[in-house]
């Protein structure tokens, strides 16, 4: 008689190694792609916090522009001083070494700018219009062979002050000799 032991018709017999380890959760999936997840939702606390980090910095970038205008105007504004006390210092220092009659003169010559000045405030200027636009007109930077025009010792002392910062900036200072 034959053994019933090897004709057993049970199905969990009947698989093989591979099946029984995927089954028990012991083998990877080779061939099934993970599952993928088509939902139309999105987490709207995530494009909220995006609108608000966008938000934020659009106004940091403005409140730093505006700081960075501020502090230029509160630089200029300094220098200008600056400029203005050096001018009236080298001024006195002249006025201390003059004769009495160059006195005389530049006090004269001062009565004639302010009365100039009072009457371009009057009349709007028209002298000083034209010349304000600089040499190569309105919005023209100076040319290498163009004239610079300085009324007062303020405005040699800016310009030397420039013409320091480009010596600076440029590096090669024994080019400047001439």
């Amino acid at each position: 008689m034959a053994d019933n032991w090897d004709d057993s018709d049970d199905d969990w017999d009947k698989s093989d190694d591979d099946e029984l380890d995927q089954r028990l959760g012991l083998a990877t999936i080779k061939d099934k792609a993970p599952p993928a997840f088509d939902d139309e939702e999105e987490d709207l606390t995530l494009k909220d916090k995006e609108a608000d980090e966008r938000a934020n910095a659009k106004v940091n970038k403005a409140k730093g522009s505006a700081l960075s205008k501020k502090k230029a105007a509160e630089a200029s504004a300094k220098e200008e001083l600056e400029l203005a006390r050096k001018a009236m210092a080298m001024e006195a220092e002249m006025e201390a070494n003059m004769t009495p009659d160059e006195r005389r003169q530049m006090e004269r010559e001062r009565e004639e700018a302010d009365a100039k000045a009072m009457a371009d405030d009057l009349f709007g200027g028209v002298d000083d219009q034209s010349m304000s636009k600089g040499p190569g007109g309105p919005g023209k930077a100076m040319m290498s062979g163009d004239k610079v025009v300085m009324k007062d010792l303020k405005d040699h002392l800016r310009h030397a002050k420039k013409v320091g910062e480009c010596i600076q900036g440029h590096g090669k200072i024994n080019l400047c000799g001439a």
